[in-house]
């Protein structure tokens, strides 16, 4: 990750060719347009960028420590059959710290038009909403269970990703917006209270994997364990633990673990290729000693009482990519020790909305 001081930056910046249908933003899903808010950091319009990137994106900040840029704008970058690609996350990342040094850079804030919206939930969709809600007049209060707002910004993406103090001045920059915030609060009855509700609850459940011995003492969700261990709780996972799975949260899960003085193994049913992690992520967690295996699929959880191992086995899949849905087994199962498993497979809901009653339960 490069820090750019503004020579620095504005050399990068000077290498974009301004592609006159530039396929960098046609390759954005948050619709940010690289192309202006890079010409604006070329002629040293760093305010102008921030608010540019800010209409698109109320959380540029953070996007810009852990967007997957290099299979997004960047992938699509036209600069890279000239040498390499243009470093558009970088560039967005330097404009977001240079408003972090030299001040909030708010909107003008509309009349109000009298009407309250509710948002339940304070996650990167939550926060997005109320403040495109908030800059066009309306009032909005946003409603959270949790302690702390941001959702799994906060809560669970490790520091080494994503430092706190980035997210914490986003929230900030939502609350300047006008919006007020109830965290600890169970939203039971805002449809008495308001014009409108948005329900942006997240995925904050994990996925089971289906196998005998999952609930033993040992076996972890990965967004638990990345929970706790971010509120500074040491959780003793002993010499080898396994972690299921290879996504982004996995990659955290592993990382985390090494760190902590594990050895961390991974273990993803599919080839390397084919994992949906951020590459850079992998090669991170490769360079900290995080070991994986592919093509592996765990079968049961060894141990009566505690973790032991994970019976495991080795597949070959009939077809490409990650639509293949058939497999043929190599081999015998085998067992793995280990002392502990996390399982990193997905995530999911942990709630609905009764929008009848609106009450999220």
């Amino acid at each position: 990750m490069i820090e750019y001081t503004i020579d620095t930056a504005v050399a990068e910046a000077s290498r974009c060719l301004m592609c006159h249908d530039a396929p960098c933003h046609a390759g954005c899903p948050a619709t940010v347009d690289p192309k202006r808010f890079i010409r604006k950091i070329r002629f040293e319009d760093f305010k102008g960028a921030v608010r540019m990137l800010r209409e698109a994106n109320v959380l540029a900040a953070s996007c810009s420590y852990i967007c997957p840029c290099y299979s997004t704008c960047c992938a699509e970058c036209t600069s890279e059959k000239l040498g390499r690609t243009i470093d558009i996350s970088g560039l967005q990342r330097f404009v977001m710290e240079w408003e972090r040094k030299n001040g909030m850079i708010l909107p003008d804030r509309p009349k109000s038009n009298g009407k309250k919206i509710a948002v339940v939930g304070s996650g990167p969709a939550g926060l997005s909403c109320a403040a495109r809600l908030a800059v066009n007049g309306y009032s909005v209060e946003i409603f959270d269970l949790a302690d702390m707002a941001g959702g799994q910004l906060a809560l669970s993406i490790p520091e080494f990703r994503l430092p706190k103090d980035v997210v914490t001045f986003e929230i900030e920059f939502v609350k300047k917006m006008g919006v007020k915030f109830n965290l600890k609060s169970d939203p039971t009855t805002l449809k008495k209270n308001f014009d409108a509700v948005f329900v942006a609850t997240g995925l904050m459940g994990s996925k089971k994997m289906g196998i005998t011995g999952e609930k033993i003492s040992g076996v972890y969700d990965a967004l638990d364990f990345l929970v706790r261990s971010k509120r500074g709780e040491k959780i003793k996972l002993g010499k080898r633990v396994l972690i299921i799975g290879g996504c982004d949260t996995a990659i955290d899960a592993a990382r985390v673990a090494a760190k902590n003085g594990s050895q961390a193994l991974m273990l993803y049913r599919r080839t390397q290729e084919e994992m949906p992690a951020y590459r850079a992520d992998v090669e991170h967690a490769f360079a900290e000693g995080v070991e994986m295996w592919f093509r592996v699929i765990p079968v049961e959880v060894m141990g009566k009482t505690k973790v032991e191992g994970l019976k495991v086995r080795r597949v070959s899949w009939k077809g490409k990519g990650r639509q293949a849905k058939e497999y043929d087994i190599e081999g015998p199962e085998f067992v793995i020790k280990a002392d502990a498993v996390i399982n990193a497979i997905g995530q999911e809901k942990i709630g609905t909305w009764k929008e009848s009653a609106g009450v999220f339960i």
